[in-house]
Order: structure tokens, then sequence, then C-alpha cells
């Protein structure tokens, strides 16, 4: 259907515009689609009949007598066969009024909805306000065709010319707004999955990510191996340390080390004292784990950096450990304190919460949303 009228019926059903199946100059075969309000089962949203129609003396669609099955005796039956092409005609209408129903509910009164296909030429005419309203109004669908028109600009001839048609001040605009909308993503990814107690999650996650473990340093950081052989092995062949992440500051490539638990890993352990709180188990554990990786990287690196294409430099390698959600762990102050007092005289540690992690990825958003006002 090019487009789709609706009245509303009453304040929970609404009738559509007929389905035509079969159509001839005086007789046709149609389905009428009627939107309900189905509180048991939301998704089954539509109901209708099927009706056969001849055009009367006046030239208006009449509908042939109704029949009620109740009617039917003992050998009798209805036979409604469609052809092929009916078929589908069928389906492919109402999957536009069920998409229309989880887009905008039971309208209300009598209402026109036109397929962007339709409405091509005008949408090309609207202006920069009457655009930002249509967009609006159809957010979801706008988000599709945007990605469908990335996929074209970037293997397209035709769109290449036309993205290197932008002027040089648009391009900065235009980059930051495809950057935020990343980081966006993985605030968003962060809120959806900190319940998750997986560390092969994280561990893919951050890979995907590399945005992400930069801002735990001040300084710009590359991924150089996630699942990163770090040395240790007996000429058995027992014994390898395999680390979660070896990373380089990008400027200087000096190596870093990074250890990652679960948002779900304990960062502090019972309360030894009257508020006193030790490093958890797990949490101590890593740290150690950080350090062993350390001190046979130290121990191993000539032999491990001659496989690797980038040059590296050794230096004294920082340790990150990321671990635990401080702001769903922490309930009081005593807590909060201990894990600052034991954080903060680490040598060569940095330990780091997903929380705090991801709350430097939302400030830097902040930041970003501001600059591009």
């Amino acid at each position: 259907m090019k487009e789709i009228q609706t009245t509303s019926t009453s304040s929970k059903t609404a009738e559509c515009s007929p389905i035509s199946l079969r159509s001839t100059e005086r007789v046709r075969l149609i389905f009428t689609p009627m939107m309900v309000d189905n509180t048991k089962n939301p998704a089954a949203s539509v109901r209708g009949s099927f009706l056969y129609q001849k055009k009367n003396k006046l030239d208006v669609w009449a509908t042939s007598t109704e029949h009620s099955l109740a009617s039917l005796k003992s050998g009798e039956g209805y036979k409604l066969e469609l052809h092929c092409d009916e078929l589908w005609a069928l389906v492919q209408g109402l999957g536009q009024v069920y998409r229309l129903h989880r887009q905008e509910g039971i309208p209300r009164g009598k209402s026109k909805f036109v397929r962007i296909e339709a409405g091509l030429a005008p949408f090309l005419e609207l202006g920069q306000t009457e655009l930002k309203g249509f967009l609006e109004t159809h957010s979801a669908e706008a988000a599709v065709v945007l990605l469908k028109l990335m996929g074209w600009l970037t293997n397209s001839p035709q769109g290449i010319s036309a993205f290197s048609q932008m002027s040089a001040s648009e391009l900065p605009s235009l980059t930051a707004l495809l950057g935020l909308s990343a980081i966006k993503s993985a605030v968003k990814y962060w809120s959806e999955n900190q319940s998750n107690g997986e560390e092969e999650f994280w561990q893919k996650a951050l890979s995907e990510r590399a945005y992400v473990l930069s801002q735990a340093y001040s300084y710009p950081v590359v991924i150089i191996k996630s699942k990163a052989y770090f040395g240790g092995k007996q000429f058995d062949n027992t014994g390898g340390k395999l680390g979660d992440f070896l990373l380089a500051a990008e400027s200087t490539k000096a190596v870093l080390i990074v250890e990652v638990k679960t948002p779900r890993t304990k960062l502090l352990g019972v309360e030894y004292r009257d508020g006193v709180y030790p490093f958890s188990s797990d949490l101590s554990g890593a740290i150690a784990q950080a350090l062993s990786y350390q001190r046979s990287l130290g121990l191993d690196f000539r032999s491990l950096g001659a496989n690797i294409s980038k040059k590296l430099l050794m230096g004294e390698p920082r340790c990150l450990v990321i671990a635990g959600n401080t702001g769903s762990e922490f309930t009081n102050d005593e807590m909060k304190e201990c894990f600052e007092l034991q954080r903060e005289r680490l040598q060569g540690v940095t330990v780091i919460g997903y929380d705090e992690l991801f709350l430097k990825v939302q400030r830097l958003i902040e930041l970003m949303e501001k600059s591009t006002v």
C-alpha cells in the first residue's frame, strides 16, 4: 500500500485502508484490516475480514451478501483460495499495518500515513526545520535509512564523490558526531550488561572498544594484543603466562599491561576490624597476577618483541587492573576510605572500577556535546 488511511471506531479500535487482493472493473476481493488494542497479546494487534465486492448501478463498491459459518449444514463448507501474488499482497499489506500500530498505537480520528517512497520528492524539498520535525517523528525509520546511506556512501563512487563535496568546515563536525555516537553506544552497553560476571565477555567488549581503555590513562593508547603471551614457559613448555591485554602508549610505544576481571568482582573483603576493610582475595590475586606478567615480560621482552611488527619500548610497564563496581559495592564511607588508602599506595599498579571507567567515558561525552553545540 502506498498509504494507509485510518479511522478510529473506538478508543481501542481503528479501521484501516482495505488491502486489494484481486480486482477487475466490476468485482474485487479485499481484506479490511482493523487495528485493535489487544491487552492480552499486544503483538496480535490486527483483525479483519475478507470481502468480495461488486459495483452497483451507482458505480459504488457493494459487499455481496454475507453468510455466517454457523449457518453451514453437515457436509457443507466455504473455500477461499488465494493465488501466490494475492497472498503476497496480503502479507505485505498486513506487515505495514502491524508496523504502523507498533509506531503509532491506535490513531485517533481520521489519519493518513504515507510511505516515504511515495513522498520522496516532497521529502527532498523540506526545509531544515521541517526535515528535523519529520525525522524526529520517525526516528526509528530515520536510523535505519541512515545506516543504509552510510553503507552506500562508503561503497559507491557516487557516494564518495558526494562526500568529497562537503566543505572542510563541515567534516570535523561530522567526524565528532560519529565518534560521539560510538562512545554513547559504549556507555549504553555498560548500562545494559553491568551485571554480567563473565571475564571473556568483558575481555571481548573492551577489545572492541579501545577508546574505553584509553580513558584509564592520561594519554592515548593502542591495543597491541588481546590474550597476550607474557613469557614464563619452562623447558617442559608449562607455566606460560597469558594476560588479557598488551597495550602501548601511542606516542612513545611504551608497553602497558591490563588485567581484566568483571564488574561483579568484589573489591574489598570482609570487615577486618571496626571500619577496616582489606582488598578482597580476588582483587589481590589480580594485582599479583599483573605484577607477575610485568616480571615475565621484562625477562623475555627481547625474544617476545621480535615477533611483534611494531617497535615497543619496555621501560617499566605500568599495570592496570579493571575490576568491580565501586558504586554498587561501597555502602559506607569507611569502605570508600579503605579502598582509596590501599589503591593510592600501590606501586606500579592502577586499580579502577568498571563504573569509574565508564563514568570517565560519560564525562567525555558531556565534553564533546558541549563542543558540538
